[in-house]
């Protein structure tokens, strides 16, 4: 390089160049708008996460590895230092599994409890916030697109979130610690060391899953701050021909034209989903489908004699855990999806409460379920349906992409039932706490400092939430009580 600023080169340059000089006036108003509603739904999610046994588990580890620390975890009082953090946040964010997703993955649940626990630790501003969340999400869904995409990575067993998410992390803890464009490129490049997430989780209901986003997390802060140190990392991670992500996630079969395709334009916040139902997205497009069905027709479960579900490779692989003894297990089963949706015309979280899945009625709607594999089918196809009546009569539904699902670009939910959501899951916090947090975050972009908003994370639950509120992972995968 000849010049003392020269023009970026690589992948990493170009998108750490742009980034790092991106403003909140660089942001049109709707996706200001959007970023916010995603926003209000993972910090909700997160605070209906805290009871899980597995964000319990993961804080009581956390808590034995440090004397505490500047940074909130959230929906206690509890401090840890910002990575732990981020970890701690980012898995009861997860622990759900009714966080965003369709970014890099769980996009919120990886970037914000890192962004947030940076923004805190510096006296960043909620404009500082915003703009870092979406350089997050814009970042790692274009470097997912480079390797071909969400099934493509997905069918080579790698969990998006915790790969890719670690590259949204880094990109938001980047642009929180105002790096400059080579020391921008350095996290992502040191990010790249970072990554990882497989999906072999589906196999037991192992808690791994939960885990990817609140490890991408703390792996993106750790790369972010180890860069503004001088810690140097491959301004080639991406492209590199031998042990870049290209190489070494896509067998060296990607697509870097996409990684900047609409660079400055296109920011890729509305490309993740926002989700009305509380399982896997890939069953959501189905849900609608089934509950489209019911609506019309007035459908009972004693009207229906079988369904027959017809899905590819992706979605077989995902979506058919049997037999249903946990949570995990009813979050990736396509059939109790269908079961929950025939018998209470619902698929919220109480819909995966385990006194829920053992349900002698449940299970019985579900016995009339089958999956059946083509492997002609692809993920964007969406499954097809057929539903045979008591009457003879026979259905068929082909539930279509599940990127266009309900909480999708096309198919967005409003901010009103973003709200509406976030206030049913903070319904264990009170009406007052509720309201603060929901309030924080529609001023974020007029607030000098996150002070309002981590004062309202800083809510714990109502002394008799246990006692009315079941903690829906608090089984194992035979059914015990941990």
């Amino acid at each position: 390089m000849s010049s003392e600023n020269p023009a970026p080169e690589s992948l990493t340059e170009i998108l750490s160049a742009h980034w790092s000089g991106t403003t909140f006036h660089d942001l049109p108003p709707e996706v200001v708008s959007t970023m916010k509603d995603h926003i209000l739904d993972t910090l909700a999610v997160a605070m209906a996460g805290i009871p899980s046994e597995e964000s319990r588990r993961v804080r009581h580890a956390l808590s034995g590895m440090s004397n505490g620390g500047p940074c909130l975890v959230w929906g206690t009082r509890e401090r840890l230092n910002p990575a732990h953090a981020a970890l701690a946040n980012g898995t009861s964010a997860h622990a759900r599994d009714f966080d965003d997703g369709g970014g890099p993955g769980h996009a919120g649940s990886a970037t914000l409890p890192a962004a947030i626990a940076a923004a805190e630790l510096l006296g960043s501003s909620g404009r500082d916030l915003i703009v870092a969340a979406c350089a997050g999400y814009d970042i790692s869904y274009r470097l997912l697109q480079g390797v071909g995409g969400f099934a493509a990575h997905t069918d080579r067993g790698w969990h998006s979130t915790g790969t890719f998410g670690t590259f949204a992390a880094a990109a938001a803890c980047a642009k929180i610690l105002g790096l400059d464009p080579a020391a921008f490129a350095n996290a992502l490049g040191i990010a790249g060391s970072f990554t990882g997430g497989i999906w072999a989780f589906i196999e037991d209901g192992a808690w791994t899953k939960r885990l990817h986003p609140g490890k991408a997390g703390e792996s993106g802060i750790d790369a972010a701050f180890l860069a503004r140190a001088g810690i140097t990392g491959p301004h080639q991670v991406f492209e590199a021909p031998w042990g870049g992500i290209i190489a070494t996630y896509a067998g060296g079969r990607g697509f870097p034209e996409r990684v900047t395709a609409g660079l400055g334009r296109i920011f890729n916040v509305s490309t993740s989903y926002l989700k009305p139902y509380a399982c896997c997205r890939g069953s959501h497009s189905t849900i609608d489908a089934v509950m489209q069905l019911i609506s019309e027709r007035n459908l009972q479960p004693s009207d229906v004699s079988s369904v027959t579900v017809t899905a590819g490779t992706t979605a077989i692989n995902m979506l058919t855990v049997d037999p249903i003894e946990t949570v995990f297990d009813a979050q990736f089963s396509l059939p109790y999806a269908i079961s929950v949706a025939l018998e209470n015309r619902s698929v919220g979280l109480d819909q995966f409460d385990p006194p829920r899945i053992s349900e002698p009625r449940i299970q019985e709607t579900f016995a009339k379920i089958s999956m059946v594999l083509d492997p002609s089918i692809e993920l964007e196809d969406g499954p097809r349906l057929e539903f045979e009546l008591t009457s003879g009569e026979r259905i068929t539904l082909l539930a279509g992409n599940p990127t266009d699902a309900k909480g999708s670009e096309k198919n967005p939910m409003t901010h009103a039932e973003v709200v509406a959501k976030a206030r049913s899951l903070l319904r264990p916090y009170g009406n007052e706490a509720t309201a603060q947090l929901i309030e924080a975050v529609e001023n974020l972009d007029s607030e000098p400092t996150l002070d309002n908003l981590v004062s309202a994370l800083g809510a714990t639950p109502l002394a008799n939430w246990r006692e009315t509120h079941h903690d829906t992972n608090n089984l194992d995968r035979a059914g015990r009580a941990h």
